[in-house]
């Protein structure tokens, strides 16, 4: 029977690509397609981020898969995974395939079920299994739970087993007391640090590199390059950006990878991207490769880059993934990423999954700067969101696997609230210093401006 559905599956394949050539053509965006006479939405967004949160794929290798392939490759992952017949698979929209995927995560992260029972279960023993689990957990009734779609299920299924796996981190993460901690950080210039971060670069002068911006100007801002040996004295080495800001670093083979967010013109912000082959050409701001990439989703910005996968060993053969965020209809900032393929050539995409999950927790104003790391083998990400549009006070922090996301509450000596945009740094061992830009209002007296501070995770 197992060999009877590959061979269906494999057909089914061939006879899909063979028929919807046209595909490869679609922009990244919903567009309207017809399949055996039924009308579905083709949703090359939930797709792509489905696979990059399953691991089926890096988040690198999407830029060369086509639509067919995203969509097939998650036909044929899950084809193995469940009892459902391949035809089953192959009729749901792209929307429901991608969040079928997604219950068949959470059921076997969690440890709800194992690999082995799950591949005898349909897709809607899946839905019901979490369903049993959110009522366990919450005060949800199973009959409220059986009236939700599927990623509202998943949503809730998130908010109470995030906090349990990641306990010990979200332990860690939100200790930041008068022994750990370094607030209103200032480089030898005494220039105020803003939206620092950190990369631990041990050169022959400095254990610590830091790319951070200053406002010289309303509405202008310059990016700085500084080192430093003990995280609290930043000794400013380069202007390396004018009207340049939220900027990202990260080493790269015996260079380094600088990107940031531009506005050569005022209020019409994109993403810049800079590679300095050597610590000498960094310090010199001298890149041997660079280019600013057109915005893909938002009329005037795109920006607050991180960088979360370098793969290749120099820029003309290189993929970087990035994750970023677009200003959505001029209202808020939303989340994004996309891949940036030989310092050329950019595909992106919506992360409506992210989107979705945050503004569901209560944050609709906007969801703006993140900074991944490695716990273990898993990728995590810290990003900041806001209550309200336009409230300051309102910034919180989250911590996520990239898709669904539970709040940290940070406490520091004075008991300051209201934290924004967010950076981790990896300085080995398990010990990494996180950063974050604390706003006056929702702030105490002196733990107002850049905060770093370190701490251990498993």
């Amino acid at each position: 029977m197992k060999k009877f559905r590959i061979l269906l599956l494999v057909l089914t394949v061939m006879i899909v690509s063979c028929s919807e050539d046209s595909f490869e053509e679609l922009s990244n965006d919903q567009a309207i397609i017809a399949e055996n006479g039924r009308l579905k939405s083709a949703n090359e967004n939930i797709l792509a981020k489905s696979l990059v949160l399953n691991k089926w794929r890096s988040g690198v290798e999407l830029y060369a898969m086509s639509y067919n392939d995203m969509r097939n490759t998650i036909i044929v992952e899950m084809s193995n995974r469940t009892s459902d017949p391949v035809s089953l698979l192959q009729n749901l929209s792209d929307y429901d395939l991608s969040y079928v995927s997604l219950m068949y995560r959470f059921l076997l992260d969690s440890g709800t079920k194992t690999g082995t029972e799950l591949a005898a279960m349909s897709t809607e023993d899946f839905r019901n299994t979490i369903i049993v689990a959110n009522s366990n957990n919450t005060s949800y009734l199973i009959s409220e739970l059986q009236g939700f779609d599927n990623a509202k299920n998943l949503r809730i299924a998130y908010s109470w087993w995030l906090p349990i796996n990641c306990a010990s981190n979200i332990a860690s993460l939100t200790d930041c007391n008068s022994g750990n901690a370094l607030f209103d950080l200032k480089d030898d210039q005494n220039r105020s640090i803003q939206v620092l971060r950190v990369v631990k670069a041990d050169e022959a002068k400095y254990t610590y590199l830091g790319v951070y911006h200053g406002q010289i100007a309303p509405n202008h801002f310059n990016l700085y390059l500084a080192g430093s040996n003990d995280l609290q004295n930043w000794e400013y080495i380069k202007t390396i950006g004018d009207r340049a800001h939220q900027g990202d670093i990260e080493k790269w083979g015996t260079g380094y990878l600088v990107a940031n967010e531009q506005d050569v013109v005022e209020g019409s912000n994109n993403i810049q991207v800079r590679y300095y082959s050597s610590y000498q050409k960094l310090i010199k701001n001298q890149p041997s490769s660079s280019v600013s990439i057109p915005r893909l989703f938002a009329q005037t910005a795109e920006g607050t880059p991180d960088i979360r996968q370098i793969e290749g060993a120099s820029p003309g053969e290189s993929r970087i993934y990035l994750g970023f965020h677009y200003y959505e209809n001029q209202d808020v900032d939303k989340q994004a990423f996309g891949v940036l393929n030989n310092f050329v050539d950019f595909r992106g995409w919506k992360d409506e999954i992210a989107n979705y999950n945050i503004t569901e927790m209560g944050f609709v104003g906007n969801i703006g700067a993140r900074s991944s790391f490695y716990s273990g083998s898993d990728q995590y990400v810290i990003l900041e969101a806001q209550t309200q549009k336009n409230l300051w006070e309102g910034w919180r922090l989250l911590l996520g696997d990239g898709g669904f996301y539970t709040q940290l509450n940070i406490q520091t000596p004075k008991g300051s609230t209201s934290f924004a945009n967010p950076g981790i740094a990896d300085f080995g061992n398990g010990n990494f210093g996180v950063t974050s830009f604390l706003p006056t209002e929702g702030n105490q007296p002196g733990e107002i401006g850049q905060l770093l501070y370190t701490v251990s995770l498993n």
